[in-house]
């Protein structure tokens, strides 16, 4: 009797530890669906989590072929971003969640101002003040999903802050949009690497000539 309750337990574990690893998988990729481009310690915050807990559910995502991850150099640690696995990343897009400024404000058009080399300002139309102090400004185009602005900047704005290779943070202040960029470096690493943090340049290039000298 006491071996037989000894096995229920031995094959009980596994069985819950998958189960529980593929609720935990569940919600990481409904925050990933939500939010394309997400960070591992960004999905760790949300949850309370660590960022091992979540970034091994990453990875059983990655196998299962759900997401994607690109990895960047971002003031000196590794970043790691997740993609729903058939997103497409456009670098020229903004996503503007609704409640951040007043909906009916924002048809299909905005204006957007160059207003420093890290700022970009996006408004439903013109702004005298940063008429007078911007580089230069353009039309957006506005579409929207389920729960954000999109504004599709011009090319000129792409090349001019590279948003290729950036980052972008959004603020609002009333109806304006405050768009701060920052300059990343995009890294290519297996999808299994971790975020760290206080990596050197140096230490990202070994790693890189490592896995060449593997492949």
């Amino acid at each position: 009797m006491v071996t037989k309750e000894k096995n229920i337990r031995l094959f009980g574990a596994p069985l819950a530890m998958r189960r529980k690893g593929a609720a935990t998988d569940a919600v990481v990729l409904g925050e990933i669906m939500k939010k394309p481009g997400i960070t591992v310690s960004e999905i760790a915050e949300t949850f309370g989590w660590s960022n091992g807990k979540v970034d091994g559910s990453i990875n059983r995502l990655c196998a299962e072929g759900k997401v994607s991850v690109k990895h960047y150099l971002q003031r000196g640690m590794l970043v790691k971003r997740v993609y729903p696995k058939e997103y497409h990343v456009k670098p020229g897009d903004i996503q503007v969640p609704e409640k951040m400024v007043n909906r009916s404000l924002w048809t299909d058009s905005a204006v957007v101002y160059a207003l420093s080399r890290s700022t970009i300002g996006v408004a439903p139309e013109q702004v005298e003040e940063w008429d007078k102090k911007a580089l230069f400004k353009d039309c957006a185009r506005i579409t929207r999903d389920k729960e954000n602005i999109v504004v599709t900047m011009p090319e000129r704005f792409c090349d001019f802050y590279q948003l290729e290779n950036s980052d972008m943070s959004v603020s609002a202040i009333g109806n304006f949009i405050l768009v701060t960029v920052e300059s990343v470096i995009p890294v290519n690493l297996p999808s299994s690497y971790s975020e760290e943090e206080n990596v050197a340049i140096t230490r990202v290039s070994m790693m890189l000539k490592s896995e060449k000298t593997k492949s």
